[in-house]
């Protein structure tokens, strides 16, 4: 089954399907309809990805010098080559700085080659297991994400996790950062749609998350800045299973054939599994939240807000509105009174549009060929964080669809909404510039 399935497809000749439908999904869904996840379809335009484990690209790695060309990089490794052989420790760096060079220039085949053989020279000289090979790995995700080999970027992903520990103790910072950064891929994958059958990826992705935060929770020798990462890892997840996956209501008729019952039964299995994730999913991300702001330390207090930010998102998403408003009190308290008064004008001056911790954003094209389709929109933020009289209008005339489309999504958008002395407050002739990415 997969987790994009539309309403549409319910059947109106099912006389219950109404009350089954009622008996599957949150209450709060019936009431106020499903929320437009922020960042699937449109995000402000310029707006970076704020999904945490996000890769960078050679982290911490030298910029090639402003001199320094190919054909440098080629003499060096000849040199090299002569003095050590063809496996010399000392050819990885200049083989890097010469694939970055190549990927800048767009020559992405060569770069691929070129970070291949570093990768290979590292493992040689360190051994299978070298952290010296991580930013070559992720320049390498890179590269593959340009040349939209998806298929090859999947598969670097599990050797990449594989590699350093498959989510299992001890939880080392470079352990701990390749599962952050796996299950932020995850997510990923079910945005780009790699699997026809996206639930099982899903339920994995869930139940890694689970785990993994499990087993750190009760483990002393883990920070709490890698505990808050999971828990907020989860809660991304949460937002997936509470508003991507849809309960199917199938036609009343003939059971699945004879032949296929092994396959029936374990789709069937994974359906019930996430509905059941999905029934809690009010409670169990507010229990995440409410375990996090209880282990943040005293002296964090801007921690401590940011975790009552979400908790107050997470009930604004699933129209709780006065946990939500009770939540959003909290961080106006803890950050006036520890005079961060720029902060909370930062977090809480403007209506934010919902999610925002980029649970749902799609990817941009991986070419960078498509040219970016604009739409302006303006309209009034209400005091409950709903927008209403909304104008739409595309850069391009022939992008009316897309404008109308926005409209459309807009209207159904939860918003934090903005706050002054404690209390929400409307906002009239809100105008943002928004990119649309489907």
């Amino acid at each position: 089954m997969n987790i994009r399935s539309s309403r549409a497809g319910i059947s109106p000749r099912l006389p219950g399907a109404l009350l089954l439908l009622g008996l599957l999904l949150p209450a709060t869904q019936l009431v106020a309809g499903i929320p437009t996840p922020y960042g699937e379809y449109f995000v402000r335009l310029g707006a970076q990805w704020p999904d945490a484990g996000a890769i960078t690209v050679d982290p911490g790695a030298a910029a090639p010098a402003v001199d320094t060309d190919a054909a440098s990089y080629l003499r060096q490794l000849r040199e090299l080559e002569q003095e050590g052989g063809p496996y010399a420790d000392s050819l990885a760096e200049p083989l890097a700085g010469l694939a970055r060079l190549q990927r800048a220039s767009g020559d992405i085949v060569n770069a691929q080659q070129a970070y291949q053989r570093a990768l290979h020279v590292v493992r040689i000289n360190d051994g299978l297991y070298s952290e010296r090979q991580v930013p070559i790995l992720k320049a390498l995700f890179e590269v593959y994400r340009m040349t939209g080999d998806l298929a090859t970027l999947d598969a670097r992903y599990d050797y990449y996790f594989r590699l350093y520990g498959s989510g299992l103790p001890p939880y080392t910072p470079v352990r701990l950062t390749a599962t952050l950064e796996y299950l932020r891929w995850q997510r990923e994958a079910l945005r780009l749609g790699l699997d026809e059958r996206d639930t099982e990826r899903l339920l994995a992705l869930y139940a890694l998350n689970e785990r993994v935060l499990a087993d750190v929770s009760a483990d002393s020798s883990v920070d709490f800045a890698g505990y808050r990462e999971l828990v907020l890892s989860q809660l991304r997840n949460l937002y997936l299973v509470d508003a991507r996956y849809e309960p199917r209501i199938d036609d009343f008729g003939p059971g699945p054939e004879a032949g296929l019952p092994a396959e029936w039964d374990q789709q069937d299995t994974h359906r019930q599994r996430l509905e059941a994730y999905q029934r809690r999913a009010l409670s169990s991300g507010r229990e995440l939240l409410e375990a996090l702001i209880l282990r943040t330390p005293a002296d964090d207090r801007q921690g401590r807000a940011a975790a009552y930010l979400e908790l107050a998102d997470w009930n604004q998403w699933n129209d709780r509105r006065s946990e939500a408003l009770a939540a959003y009190g909290q961080v106006v308290t803890i950050l006036q009174e520890a005079g961060e008064g720029a902060l909370l004008q930062q977090w809480l001056g403007q209506p934010v549009e919902l999610p925002a911790n980029g649970a749902f954003w799609q990817p941009r094209p991986m070419s960078g060929e498509t040219k970016q389709l604009v739409v302006r929109a303006r309209y009034d933020v209400t005091r409950t964080g709903r927008a209403n009289n909304i104008e739409a209008t595309a850069a391009v005339s022939e992008n009316g669809s897309a404008a109308a489309r926005v409209r459309r999504k807009l209207a159904q958008t939860r918003f934090r909404p903005c706050m002054a002395s404690g209390e929400p407050q409307a906002q009239m002739q809100v105008q943002r510039d928004y990119e649309v990415l489907r």
